[in-house]
């Protein structure tokens, strides 16, 4: 049986000193489904694109509290954040990208 986005993104973070709840999980899913699907012009995730969702709604918990820093440093410790998706997400991403005109619509009316 399938796991939802949901119960997936929890166990990648069951061992996160943060504690977010289920509401701010959905509505930070329901966000990364909306821009994977507009990068891709899909009109559904597939199983691949949902791994992209999962990925994207971890590093969005990461970054919760640190929105607009591209890094930082104090004491000596440095730290860098993403500013882009991963490389392996982005491949994903490509390679699920359709271009053009599919035929999910009627166009010529």
């Amino acid at each position: 049986m399938s796991r939802t986005i949901i119960d997936r993104v929890k166990t990648r973070l069951a061992d996160a000193a943060t504690t977010i709840s289920d509401d701010l999980l959905q509505d930070l899913i329901d966000d990364a489904e909306g821009e994977v699907l507009a990068r891709t012009s899909q009109p559904a995730l597939n199983p691949a694109l949902e791994r992209v969702v999962v990925g994207l709604v971890v590093i969005s918990v990461n970054r919760l509290g640190t929105e607009g820093i591209a890094s930082e440093g104090y004491s000596g410790v440095s730290t860098a954040y993403l500013d882009d998706l991963s490389p392996n997400l982005k491949s994903i991403i490509y390679a699920n990208t359709r271009l053009g005109s599919w035929g999910d619509s009627d166009e010529s009316t």
